[in-house]
């Protein structure tokens, strides 16, 4: 007898949702419930079977990984015998939207409703901070699409939040939970309920039952509150006292936030929905139209400040399905995916695109596309422009390698050399002097430094054919660049010499074959030293005492 229990398999009234969309099969939390449920084996219908239930924050429902066809889902089963309004699942029929979790089925099981959704791996974006510019580039924009996809369809979802907004294996949002979510009547766009609400996220008009679209764009900006800051303006403060705050004033900004990101906020929490159907009329929250023109730059007076525009913003940049727009965010894209950015430059489109935002900026694509033309090195032109364009930009990008800083470049070129791996790196970063070259551009003033740099690839350079002399400057170069003084034999790291001959005398006392097989580690039989102990010495300011002892040998 299989150990699979089968659900009434004759009912035939499983309603499907969108039955043509696939699950971009992606989590809410994978932990599993001690609790009791369904148990594992339990096909629903449709064909869903139960695997695991999760112990997911979903206070009104049960949830469980479920499979079909090779494919994971999530099961939601509620636990009361009303669930998403019939309406809304109508209405979410409609939706096509990649930002929208899509509802595959609603059914009912032992009287109670349940939901077929995508199986969200990464979690919601609840606990979870984000930069201006993840926000500004990805789900700002995201989000706002979401929105419009439910409300062209009449859906009010009541209760946006991080909680609510699952992050796709994709890296894309997905908003879920409609189970207080209303449909307004034909013709009407507010809807009166006394329905459930999160107190920290909903607009001052929702304490009085009142629900528009404009209220989900209110929880919207509170949300990117909390995804920057990581906790919502309202903490520890009742229902009540959020209901007399947000019906008079704004809500506080700290000042570590963008100026960007405050206009946004501001205007997404405009307490005043009087002027709400007067579109000339800059005294209304923002809703989709106006976080769109803000996501590609366009100047518009944030309501409750008059007229005054904001700040001129960089327009927005499409590549490779990124919306950038921040100079900064065009470089790093471009350097991250530096194939694509060199086509970007040298078919003249980053030229194009900055000609009528800063001729200056488009003259430095331009000369890139000229040296490249006229036989100069395409990567090289490529990694010159980079620095030129946004001098700011302090990580070291080479073809597919990215290091944050110089000195994770030299830790690198370090381990490489105790390993064997990535010569080829290696040589092309000390040949073509990309040390100096990036100097010279994300460290301007640092003449100090440039002349180093120079001096380093020199020392590379004249080492010609000698291979122990190409090493000894290559580990010269890792111990410079990244301010790290650890000799590194075998098994064992040394921080002094000190610390090394501490070693040695303990070594000599209790194995003399091991301290002489040591020694040949660092001394060879013709007497030339180990070159990462030479560059290490050297590195530690010992260079004269190892010149003495050469000379003493000869």
């Amino acid at each position: 007898m299989s150990d699979e229990t089968r659900i009434n398999p004759a009912l035939g009234d499983t309603t499907e949702i969108n039955p043509a969309l696939s699950g971009n099969a992606t989590t809410l939390n994978p932990a599993l419930s001690a609790a009791g449920g369904i148990s594992p084996g339990t096909v629903l219908p449709g064909g869903y079977r139960i695997k695991q239930r999760l112990n997911a924050p979903a206070g009104e429902a049960d949830i469980y990984i479920c499979e079909r066809d090779g494919e994971e889902y999530a099961a939601k089963i509620y636990r009361r015998s009303i669930a998403v309004k019939s309406e809304v699942i109508s209405a979410l029929q409609e939706v096509r939207c990649p930002y929208v979790a899509p509802l595959y089925q609603s059914d009912v099981y032992g009287g109670l409703p349940y939901e077929i959704l995508p199986y969200y791996r990464n979690g919601s974006l609840q606990g979870r901070r984000f930069s201006f510019e993840q926000l500004r580039n990805k789900i700002i924009p995201e989000i706002n699409e979401a929105l419009a996809a439910l409300h062209d369809v009449g859906i009010i979802h009541k209760d946006l939040k991080p909680s609510n907004i699952m992050l796709t294996d994709s890296g894309d949002i997905a908003i879920i939970d409609f189970g207080i979510s209303s449909v307004q009547a034909s013709g009407s766009t507010v809807v009166v309920t006394s329905t459930g609400m999160t107190p920290e996220y909903s607009a001052p008009e929702t304490f009085r039952k009142l629900f528009l679209e404009e209220s989900d764009y209110y929880s919207f900006g509170i949300t990117l509150y909390e995804l920057f800051c990581g906790k919502t303006p309202y903490t520890d403060m009742s229902a009540e006292e959020i209901a007399q705050y947000t019906a008079i004033q704004r809500i506080p900004l700290p000042d570590n936030m963008p100026q960007q990101l405050k206009d946004l906020i501001s205007a997404l929490t405009y307490y005043d929905i009087t002027n709400r159907r007067k579109k000339s009329n800059p005294n209304r929250r923002w809703t989709y139209t106006e976080v769109e023109n803000w996501c590609r730059g366009v100047v518009q007076p944030v309501p409750g400040e008059g007229a005054e525009p904001l700040e001129k913003q960089f327009p927005i940049y499409t590549f490779l399905n990124m919306r950038l727009n921040s100079l900064h965010a065009v470089v790093t894209a471009f350097a991250e995916n530096w194939e694509q950015g060199k086509k970007q430059v040298f078919r003249g489109i980053l030229s194009g695109f900055l000609k009528p935002y800063d001729p200056e900026l488009a003259g430095y694509a331009l000369d890139a596309e000229d040296e490249a033309a006229n036989g100069g090195n395409a990567d090289l032109a490529f990694f010159k422009l980079i620095y030129r364009l946004d001098p700011e930009t302090k990580a070291f990008f080479w073809k597919n390698k990215r290091f944050d800083s110089i000195s994770a470049l030299g830790e690198h070129i370090l381990d490489s050399m105790n390993s064997g791996a990535d010569e080829e790196f290696i040589g092309e970063v000390l040949s073509m002097k990309l040390i100096s070259a990036y100097v010279q551009s994300a460290c301007p003033g640092e003449n100090a430094l440039a002349e180093a740099a120079q001096s380093l690839e020199d020392m590379v350079k004249f080492g010609g054919e000698d291979e122990r002399a190409v090493q000894l400057a290559r580990y010269t170069v890792g111990f410079a660049l990244s301010g790290e003084k650890i000799l590194k034999i075998d098994d064992k790291s040394f921080g002094t010499v000190d610390e090394l001959v501490r070693y040695m005398k303990a070594l000599l006392k209790e194995d003399y074959m091991a301290f002489e097989r040591f020694c040949g580690r660092i001394i060879g039989r013709n007497s030339q030293l180990d070159v990462q102990f030479e560059a290490w010495l050297n590195a530690l300011g010992k260079r004269r005492e190892v010149e003495q002892w050469k000379d003493s040998l000869v």
